[in-house]
């Protein structure tokens, strides 16, 4: 079964949508390696005016990382796996083509990460975020906080952070993380609609935009602060703490 279904539209729009229901569509190294693959085709496909990302169904749009998966990886493994990741969420962050994050249900963890990479963030209403990684003994692992502290008010990003809970779509709207809360009936059309004056610009319009809005973190201080968040994640991985998160987690679970 594919883990990730990638549609092209008429109107120039490309629709990853992470496809594992089973595990709540929580990313996996196949799952990376898709997202990787469609953030570079739609870097140099000229046909290609945005990338809108989603999970399927409508219950989650990405739980994180696949914990079944990476509990298990040893220190210098789980920094790999965390830097593969971060790399491609920072290829995502600054991708020259806009962005959004169609968020169809629960967004936990490094969901909460991919989606704050994205540009825009469109929420079903009643949908529940979460920075939950406090809870589990670690920290973001993805560059999410760094992106966070870049795109909101310093202290709403914090408090996200350290408050690790789930907040509703309403409330993230009330943060700015969230641009527009969706009454879901249609979710696709209604980002459609969103996304319609947008779509009525050309894409080298789009992409002149779009490049003068990343220049900013295309530097080396930027790039620094990303990537040694990413590095204190990976000294985490491997305490007690999150090991007996673990542990309870998957006895809940």
């Amino acid at each position: 079964m594919e883990v990730a279904i990638v549609e092209h539209d008429s109107d120039g729009v490309v629709w990853f949508t992470i496809h594992r229901p089973e595990k709540r569509n929580a990313i996996d190294f196949e799952v990376m390696d898709k997202l990787e693959e469609t953030i570079a085709m739609a870097e140099k496909n000229d046909n290609v005016k945005m990338l809108v990302i989603t999970g399927t169904g409508d219950e989650a749009f990405c739980s994180g990382g696949d914990l079944s998966n990476f509990q298990h990886l040893q220190a210098e493994a789980a920094k790999q796996m965390l830097e593969k990741m971060g790399k491609i969420l920072y290829s995502l962050l600054t991708l020259p083509k806009p962005t959004v994050a169609l968020i169809n249900g629960t967004a936990i963890g490094g969901g909460c990460e991919l989606a704050t990479a994205c540009d825009f963030r469109y929420a079903k209403g009643g949908s529940k975020i979460g920075f939950v990684q406090g809870k589990l003994g670690i920290t973001t692992g993805w560059g999410g906080a760094t992106m966070l502290l870049e795109k909101l008010p310093y202290t709403q990003a914090l408090d996200i952070l350290l408050r690790a809970e789930r907040i509703s779509a309403e409330k993230m709207r009330e943060y700015g993380w969230v641009h527009a809360v969706l009454p879901g009936d249609n979710l696709r059309e209604e980002c459609r609609n969103l996304l319609a004056p947008y779509l009525s610009q050309s894409v080298s319009v789009l992409r002149a935009y779009k490049v003068a809005a990343t220049e900013k973190w295309k530097n080396s201080e930027f790039q620094t602060r990303f990537f040694a968040e990413i590095a204190r994640c990976a000294k985490l991985w491997g305490s007690e703490e999150h090991k007996r998160a673990i542990e309870s987690f998957f006895k809940k679970s």
